[in-house]
């Protein structure tokens, strides 16, 4: 599902989804490089060096929740699930969007049972690596 394409993690996300990521063939890597940054706490340190960096405030990257990959999970796809919906904000942007439009999608997914799913197979099996 994520073959070639990096990812940077927050430490606030779950290492199962990092798991996850490599299970589908992704690859970690710094922020900077990462064609993805994955968050859940838009306060941790790292995520907030992120929204003060010149990359963030020029648009040039985005941070998304780490539900994202559980939803794409469930789905079995990445190109059935809108990623737009995961975007993670800065926490006055999100207290200002909640006021609009209420609670964000991850926040609803928070709520249900097994929102971190459990991922067993061997990612070396499945990505060819020996």
């Amino acid at each position: 599902m994520f073959a070639n394409k990096k990812a940077w993690f927050s430490d606030s996300v779950s290492p199962t989804f990092r798991e996850f990521w490599l299970l589908e063939c992704g690859i970690l890597t710094g922020w900077r490089t990462a064609d993805y940054l994955f968050s859940e706490d838009a306060t941790h340190p790292d995520t907030l060096r992120i929204f003060r960096s010149e990359a963030y405030l020029w648009e040039k990257v985005t941070v998304f929740h780490s539900f994202f990959l559980n939803a794409c999970q469930k789905r079995k796809s990445i190109k059935s699930v809108s990623i737009g919906h995961y975007v993670l904000p800065p926490v006055p942007v999100q207290d200002a969007v909640r006021n609009v439009i209420g609670r964000f999608i991850w926040e609803y997914e928070e709520d249900q049972p097994g929102a971190r799913e459990s991922f067993t197979i061997r990612a070396e099996a499945k990505c060819g690596i020996d």
